[in-house]
């Protein structure tokens, strides 16, 4: 039975699930509030989705009741173009979604990376999540292989959100092969050059890339640290990374390293609070950087992702066990070190030399 509330009358409408749902009927007519009643009643008897559709808000329970008016023919139309959904409309839910699983920054990264398949403020309907359509679009993007995966991974997110919700009944980029990843980067330099690199640069920079050089760390995740994350006992550190559950991890840092980092920490007097770099940002470490390459003689096309190259071939060729390689890296498993690094293997020579490592 409906009641008056406001300018409208209510009803509770009853759902296929057997609960209940208060809605206005958009009309104060008591007349027309009983006819929809009846409709409702119908399409729950029926499970019709279009009542699920108005439940949800995305579709007016007027325009809803103006099909019922015009037969079973209306009701087609009506449910055909329901079916091809503004994917626009799931974004935000999908985004707080995803919030859950990720971190924010990849929440974040994965956003813009749907905004180039689905543009803000443009109607883009369901049926263009197809296979073909995404196929297509992958192969369009300006990008390298690895980044074009990125890609791929943000859009099959968005597509197990959309199964979940029932919007689409499979994720048409399971049957879309992610693009190849680049060839694996394998510029590196030795222990030697690598410490004269790291005591090429003024402070923080030196500390910053006897770290990074040092332990394998990635420069957003070593930009992070604070004096207390240190354990001087052991040569370890916490790494705050991000990326994935296995970057926040305990790594080793070799002990030509540690030395300069207790050297600056003993200069500066740093609480245990306190950021090892703070103001220091990636792009400036990297002109230090560049600035110290060309100093030295050394190739200018090392950048501050080799470093951790040059750790993990230094590790391998001593014989360092590969899952504490690549937990130092912050992989999941060993799988990828050995892919990349075990043609880095020690030899005869290399087992020789292991005992004087890390002592200069």
């Amino acid at each position: 039975m409906a009641w008056k509330h406001g300018r409208h009358l209510w009803a509770h409408i009853r759902l296929p699930n057997g609960r209940k749902k208060r809605l206005s009927l958009g009309t104060d007519d008591r007349l027309v509030a009983k006819a929809i009643e009846g409709m409702a009643a119908q399409l729950c008897g029926r499970r019709d989705p279009l009542l699920e559709a108005v439940i949800t808000g995305h579709l007016d329970l007027g325009i809803l009741y103006d099909h019922w008016l015009r037969g079973e023919k209306a009701l087609d139309e009506l449910r055909s173009a329901l079916s091809d959904v503004d994917l626009n409309t799931y974004v935000s839910s999908w985004q707080q979604w995803l919030t859950r699983r990720v971190d924010v920054g990849t929440a974040e990264k994965y956003l813009a990376q749907l905004r180039v398949l689905i543009p803000e403020k443009e109607r883009i309907p369901v049926s263009r999540f197809s296979r073909r359509a995404l196929s297509a679009k992958l192969s369009e993007l300006d990008c390298t292989g690895s980044t074009a995966r990125r890609y791929h991974a943000a859009w099959s997110s968005f597509g197990t959100f959309l199964v979940e919700r029932d919007v689409i009944e499979w994720n048409p980029l399971r049957q879309v092969a992610a693009p190849r990843a680049n060839p694996s980067r394998e510029l590196f330099l030795d222990l030697n050059d690598v410490i004269r690199l790291v005591d090429a640069q003024p402070e923080p920079f030196r500390t910053l890339c006897a770290l990074r050089e040092g332990s394998g760390m990635e420069i957003s995740a070593a930009l992070k640290v604070l004096r207390g994350d240190f354990n001087f006992a052991d040569n370890t550190s916490r790494a705050r990374g991000t990326k994935n559950k296995w970057r926040d991890r305990t790594v080793s840092v070799e002990p030509w390293a540690m030395a300069r980092i207790a050297e600056f920490i003993k200069a500066t007097g740093l609480t245990p609070a306190a950021p090892l770099f703070p103001g220091v940002s990636g792009a400036r470490a990297l002109d230090v950087l560049r600035s110290a390459l060309r100093a030295l003689g050394l190739p200018e096309a090392y950048t501050l992702h080799d470093a951790r190259h040059s750790f993990a071939v230094r590790c391998m060729k001593r014989g360092a066990q590969p899952q504490l390689i690549a937990n130092n890296l912050g992989h999941k498993d060993a799988s990828q070190v050995l892919k990349i690094y075990g043609k880095y293997r020690p030899t005869l020579l290399d087992m020789s030399e292991a005992a004087n490592w890390g002592t200069k």
